[in-house]
């Protein structure tokens, strides 16, 4: 949108040009499906194999890894846990799940679902500091656990959760272990190896990759039922016509993103911190949270005492400056906050900004001014009020 200042980023990105110019030919010239045992499908191959090698290695997964393209990353969280419900849980009867009580829908609605078919869902709380330790889920794991699910970092506060002593815990316990990594990749150095997670999902349009895009890692070895069913194709583990032309756009959204990681975690989050210190200094009675915490390069969280956030979030839309306070797939930043131990009334004065690496130091110079003079006014309006 022109002139318009998008601090939303977590929830979805612009798609890079890159990734839509790639696409394209696959829409309008070499519109066949591999599946088709001709050259129409066949010339298809070598495109495939190049996008595959880009999502491999965004990831840092093996050769003998399974990595299964979907349609977002809500299906691809779906896929884990009905394969788990189908894989683990029936054959052998664990049939409890854990989760953190400030993750995103589809793990939680997922978890719902199979609590229908005899499941039980157990949920675990983030500490003050936002984050959800190890000994918080080792305190909640029974012989029966099948499975531990948790977001990498959380997509409105940008904590991020200590999944190498998870993934550690939980190989050590012989549970399989799913992280949702949509809100990592591209802003956080890692090595798999590390970070022992048997599934990971994400979702392609949090790096600027076209909607419709994400991801499933699975770690070799590790069974994994197939979702949708109704054929052979990605091995197998998810049926129906490959998207070709959305599958070459994500990779090279993910060639992108693993190019400008360092870009990410300096420059971005310079933006960040300047940001944060902006509001601040010209409102001082703001209240960050957890930034002392290791969080993402490119999240904030910040509390405006006194005004509730909904009515800061509506100002600021209509002066188009593009902030959160959940929703989508998220919760409320006020349940999530709440759920830290943070004072609910505090809680629900909270924004979430997320920058991108299209985010620019004029824009937070801008952002800056408007989101502190419009708290600043209705700040007085309510005083008003309440005189």
């Amino acid at each position: 949108m022109p002139n318009g200042i998008y601090l939303d980023n977590n929830l979805v990105t612009r798609p890079s040009k890159k990734a839509v110019s790639e696409m394209l030919p696959f829409l309008t010239d070499r519109w066949g499906t591999p599946s088709a045992p001709h050259r129409m499908g066949q010339e298809l191959f070598p495109a495939m194999s190049e996008s595959y090698k880009a999502l491999y290695a965004l990831i840092d997964a093996k050769e003998v890894d399974d990595i299964i393209f979907t349609s977002s990353g809500e299906e691809a969280v779906n896929h884990v846990f009905t394969a788990a419900f189908h894989d683990i849980m029936l054959p052998t009867g664990r049939n409890q799940l854990i989760c953190a009580n400030q993750d995103e829908a589809p793990a939680l609605m997922a978890i719902g679902r199979l609590e229908q078919h005899g499941c039980v869902g157990k949920f675990v709380s983030a500490n003050q500091e936002g984050r959800v330790t190890a000994e918080e889920i080792a305190d909640h794991i029974t012989p029966r656990t099948a499975l531990v699910s948790l977001s990498w970092a959380n997509g409105l506060t940008g904590v991020i959760n200590p999944v190498h002593e998870i993934g550690a815990l939980c190989q050590q316990r012989g549970i399989k272990f799913h992280l949702d990594a949509t809100h990592v990749l591209g802003k956080l150095f890692f090595n798999l190896e590390d970070v022992q997670a048997d599934f990971i999902t994400f979702s392609g349009d949090r790096f600027h990759a076209p909607k419709g895009t994400g991801g499933l890692y699975i770690k070799a070895g590790v069974k994994c039922s197939s979702f949708i069913l109704g054929g052979l194709e990605q091995g197998g583990l998810r049926a129906g016509n490959l998207n070709v032309p959305a599958l070459v756009a994500l990779a090279a959204a993910a060639k992108e993103a693993v190019e400008t990681r360092d870009l990410m975690c300096t420059e971005i989050a310079r933006l960040r911190n300047k940001l944060e210190t902006g509001i601040k200094e010209s409102y001082p009675e703001a209240v960050l949270f957890f930034d002392e915490q290791e969080r993402l390069p490119h999240t904030t969280t910040i509390a405006f005492p006194g005004i509730a956030n909904e009515a800061l979030l509506y100002a600021l839309n209509r002066q188009l400056v593009f902030a959160s306070i959940g929703g989508g797939s998220f919760q409320q930043i006020g349940l999530v906050l709440a759920a830290s131990g943070i004072n609910p009334q505090l809680a629900h004065s909270a924004l979430s900004f997320s920058l991108s690496r299209e985010t620019t130091e004029d824009e937070i110079d801008r952002a800056t001014w408007i989101v502190t003079e419009t708290a600043k006014y209705l700040r007085r309006a309510s005083q008003k009020i309440l005189k």
